[in-house]
């Protein structure tokens, strides 16, 4: 009988995510997640940073990890809806020269991600950086005179401007894998943590004389959610595991499944956030209740770029079905 694969952390990758899990913890993290329109607290996030939550990004650096080293953070973070770029910084560290990426390391800058279709800003009115994704490259831009500021969805307030290409950097394949892992593996367990308070909240609040789990129309599109959030979070693990052990010049395989990671995220994180706003029913939709504050950073994530019709040209290329 042929073992199934293991795509579960080792003893340091959980190691780190305890420490991660501690910081997020004392810090209130998920706290934050409940404000909107206050400023970036780049004092939090440098001190992220220093734990090496970063490092594991740096092209070369065996020794700080690896793709599977971001997966692990990324999972975490995502649990405790950590604000900020994360899946942008670990992109942005794979086509920058060494110099300069070791500011986005240490938590000293941070970088804008948009898209060449939009003038939105993710993160702009606080960026040092700003990058342009297109269909296959990563570019930098210049710095706008003006940046407007714009309240987003997700409670942060972003900027909007339009950008002016400079130069396209190179890396940009290695760079969109780790970026989708990031952003598959941050989706999926945000949407976890989402889902087990829906069924908790399912567990206890009664109607009808019984609770709202002992009705099928509630546990069976729970149930729906935690097989699509599992088949998410194990796609990004195979890709970082599958990224990790290739060559350099054999990415196309991790490029696919990285792509399959994060549209089944986005998928399944998306429907996670309907369907534990139905099961929460009034209070869902509420600010300081128990679902808006994550759902809201839900949506806005996997609408960020890198997104797009780049990940499903991928797939359907690999599949033949390519126009």
């Amino acid at each position: 009988m042929t073992a199934g694969l293991d795509f579960s952390f080792n003893e340091e990758q959980d190691a780190i995510r305890a420490a991660i899990d501690r910081f997020c913890t004392q810090h209130a993290v998920v706290a934050l997640a409940r404000q909107s329109g206050q400023p970036f607290p780049r004092e939090l996030w440098r001190e992220l940073a220093e734990l090496g939550a970063f490092a594991p990004a740096a092209p070369g650096n065996s020794e700080a990890g690896g793709a599977l080293e971001v997966c692990a953070i990324s999972e975490t973070l995502g649990q405790h809806v950590f604000p900020g770029p994360i899946p942008a910084t670990y992109l942005a560290i794979q086509v920058l020269g060494t110099d300069e990426a070791i500011g986005f390391i240490n938590g000293r800058s941070l970088v804008s991600l948009s898209s060449a279709d939009s003038t939105l800003l993710p993160w702009g009115m606080e960026a040092d950086l700003f990058l342009i994704v297109g269909a296959s490259d990563i570019a930098r831009a210049t710095v706008p005179d003006h940046i407007e500021s714009v309240p987003t969805l997700g409670g942060e307030t972003w900027g909007r401007a339009l950008l002016e290409m400079e130069e396209t950097l190179p890396g940009a394949s290695r760079a969109f894998i780790i970026g989708n892992i990031s952003t598959a593996a941050y989706l999926a367990s945000a949407a976890w943590r989402l889902l087990r308070d829906a069924r908790a909240h399912a567990a206890t609040r009664k109607q009808f004389g019984k609770t709202l789990g002992e009705f099928q129309a509630v546990t069976h599109p729970l149930a729906d959610c935690a097989i699509g959030l599992s088949a998410a979070q194990t796609l990004a693990r195979a890709a970082a595991c599958n990224f990790d052990s290739a060559d350099s010049g054999e990415l196309h395989e991790a490029s696919c499944l990285a792509a399959g990671a994060v549209m089944s995220a986005r998928r399944a994180s998306l429907n996670a956030a309907y369907v534990c706003h139905q099961v929460f029913a009034g209070i869902g939709i509420t600010l300081d209740g128990p679902a808006f504050h994550i759902s809201r950073r839900i949506r806005q994530l996997a609408s960020a770029p890198p997104a797009g019709a780049r990940e499903q040209d991928l797939l359907l290329n690999a599949a033949g079905l390519g126009v």
